[in-house]
C-alpha cells in the first residue's frame, strides 16, 4: 500500500470550509438568507456553517458547488479545478475514445 499523507477532519479545517463558503458567498453577492433558501435551513445556520460551528451536509454541499460557481474540491480543500482542458489532453482523450470504439 502506498503511504498517503491525510489531515484529520478537525475544527480548524471546519473553519476553513466555512471561510471558503462565506467568500464565495460574498463574491455572488448573496445573503445568508439567500443561500439558507436554497438549503431549506434557517439563515443562522448558515452563520454557524461560515464560522465552523456546524458541519456542511453532502445534499448542502452539492447545492453550494452549484449556488456559488465553484467545485466541491475547493470548498472542501481550496483547490480551482482546471478550467478546461489542453489541446493535448484532448487529442489524447479523443485516441482513447477511438481505440475502445474500434475494439
Amino acid at each position: 500500500m502506498i503511504p498517503i499523507e491525510f489531515q484529520e477532519y478537525d475544527n480548524d479545517i471546519k473553519f476553513q470550509l466555512g471561510q471558503r463558503i462565506q467568500k464565495k458567498r460574498l463574491e455572488r453577492k448573496l445573503s445568508a438568507v439567500d443561500v439558507a433558501e436554497y438549503l431549506n435551513i434557517q439563515a443562522n445556520q448558515i452563520s454557524r456553517i461560515e464560522n465552523g460551528k456546524a458541519n456542511c451536509t453532502i445534499p448542502q454541499m452539492y447545492v453550494l458547488a452549484q449556488l456559488l460557481d465553484c467545485s466541491v474540491d475547493y470548498l472542501l480543500f481550496g483547490k480551482q479545478l482546471q478550467s478546461a482542458l489542453n489541446e493535448e489532453q484532448k487529442a489524447a482523450i479523443n485516441s482513447m475514445l477511438l481505440a475502445f470504439e474500434t475494439s
